[in-house]
């Protein structure tokens, strides 16, 4: 061989083995430093062009501003403040991001396919885009009324108003809320304080408490065991049923009463029991007339056991372990181990008011390029029949009862049929220490043609005497502002 040519291939050799090393080190040793250059390149990037709205209607919840910063050109804030937290969620180069800012986050930062021709020549370059928005359904009147109210009870709560024919949630407020812009700061030290005072918080605002949390469900679960015994055992409004002001389950001698002995006969229809929330009445049918099966499947049939999507995800709601007479008997007056979201509860009364047909709960109403054209509606997908019509229907008559004549009252609405049913749910820190009330509500309205109209959850944490009572009244009130069309 030519010793040049000799030369020259051992020189190639020695390049080609330093090329193996350095890439073989660079690889095993020195990958995380190169990947911290890509992130970084990529998260200046998305941070030079602005972020798609997020929006309530017409009212801009969250959106992209420009600094003066060299790198980071814009930084997210949120304009309607603390009442709209919750839904939002925050994005944060320090900290990551939540709420529909994740759950739609290729949206709003541009990469979706289905913007793929909003600004086609970046597409094609793939050059950072600017992103598109998302339109929520929520009314941001409403919105901000739920929290008000809320905030006026003065304790720490929820409330979802739904549109029962559609799934589309109207209200989603959780109350104490936040206001996301100094997390999302691209100020590293506004960023660090606001992350630290929201984590330190003990009310702990940041908490989503329609779908994040749940609660014994106290008397509203009641709607479901009369759900069960309607469907499966054949019973209406007018069924008699066992009542009287103590009831105890084989087994225990722990012996259930109701609130103010006030049912004191030995029996009532279903519709005057309910009405009157007997727990005795409900205790007992769950031990003696309804099987297990029976009760978690009509639970399971309204969406328990489901982490709903809309896109936010929701806790799924249990009903618990009912293997034995005296959980079953606690279990169906809302206690023992059951638990259930705001956003289930609701999902209930609208499924009831929409005659038993269960929609999927949605939050959004449309997703929009940088332009403001629509590439995708949100769905309004059913979820199937949870009970027939005739159940549903034997099921609005008892619901109007403890509007009209019951301890929903203060929900009804002059002119316009209101059906619900209050909850009360004891809680305790311990047997020797026990905590305020929650308080609940669950109900629904017909338009004036008789329509589903709205169907609402309110529920007050702790807040004692009177608290299904307060709820109620703040049911009524959302409700009659959808009616009203005093909203957005």
């Amino acid at each position: 061989m030519n010793p040049a040519l000799r030369r020259t291939g051992i020189i190639a050799l020695v390049l080609l083995a330093a090329l193996i090393v350095q890439s073989t080190w660079v690889s095993f040793f020195h990958h995380d430093d190169y990947d911290l250059i890509a992130d970084s390149r990529t998260l200046i990037a998305e941070y030079s062009v602005p972020r798609g709205d997020i929006l309530a209607g017409d009212t801009v919840i969250a959106t992209s501003v420009e600094t003066d910063g060299d790198f980071y050109v814009y930084e997210r804030q949120y304009p309607e403040g603390d009442a709209f937290g919750n839904i939002t969620g925050f994005k944060s180069f320090n900290y990551g991001s939540s709420g529909l800012e994740e759950a739609e986050n290729s949206i709003l930062n541009g990469s979706s396919s289905l913007l793929a021709f909003d600004d086609f020549w970046a597409t094609v370059k793939k050059d950072q885009k600017p992103g598109g928005n998302v339109i929520t359904t929520i009314d941001p009147a409403l919105q901000q009324a739920a929290y008000d109210a809320l905030a006026d009870s003065g304790v720490k709560g929820g409330a979802v108003v739904i549109d029962p024919t559609t799934g589309q949630i109207l209200a989603q407020a959780s109350y104490p809320g936040w206001n996301p812009t100094d997390v999302s700061s691209n100020d590293g030290d506004t960023a660090t304080e606001a992350w630290a005072a929201i984590n330190d918080d003990e009310d702990n605002p940041a908490l989503d408490r329609t779908r994040s949390e749940w609660y014994p469900p106290g008397s509203t679960f009641k709607t479901i065991v009369a759900a069960a015994l309607i469907e499966d055992m054949g019973a209406d409004a007018d069924t008699m049923v066992p009542a009287g002001n103590e009831y105890t389950a084989p087994n225990t001698d722990h012996t259930i009463t109701n609130s103010s002995d006030q049912c004191p006969n030995q029996e009532y229809t279903l519709a005057e029991a309910f009405a009157k929330s007997c727990n005795t009445t409900f205790a007992r049918l769950c031990v003696e007339e309804l099987s297990v099966d029976q009760i978690t499947e009509m639970a399971e049939n309204f969406g328990f056991g489901e982490a709903f999507e809309t896109p936010l995800t929701s806790l799924a709601s249990q009903t618990g372990d009912l293997s034995e007479d005296a959980f079953r008997a606690q279990a169906c007056i809302g206690q023992q181990d059951v638990r259930e979201t705001v956003l289930q509860n609701a999902i209930i009364a609208g499924t009831i008011a929409n005659g038993g047909e269960r929609m999927e709960p949605q939050i959004i109403a449309a997703l929009t390029d940088s332009k403001g054209e629509t590439v995708q509606n949100g769905p309004e997908d059913s979820a199937g029949r949870a009970i027939d019509g005739d159940t549903a229907e034997e099921l609005q008559k008892i619901m109007e009862g403890v509007v009209d004549n019951g301890t929903g009252s203060s929900a009804a609405i002059d002119g316009y049929t209101v059906g619900g049913k209050t909850g009360t749910a004891e809680q305790s820190a311990s047997s020797e220490n026990t905590l305020p009330d929650h308080g609940w509500f669950h109900g629904w309205a017909m338009d004036k043609d008789g329509e589903p109209a709205v169907a609402v959850c309110v529920f007050l944490d702790s807040y004692g005497s009177g608290a299904s009572a307060k709820a109620a009244e703040i049911s009524g009130n959302l409700m009659e502002q959808v009616l009203e069309g005093n909203g957005e």
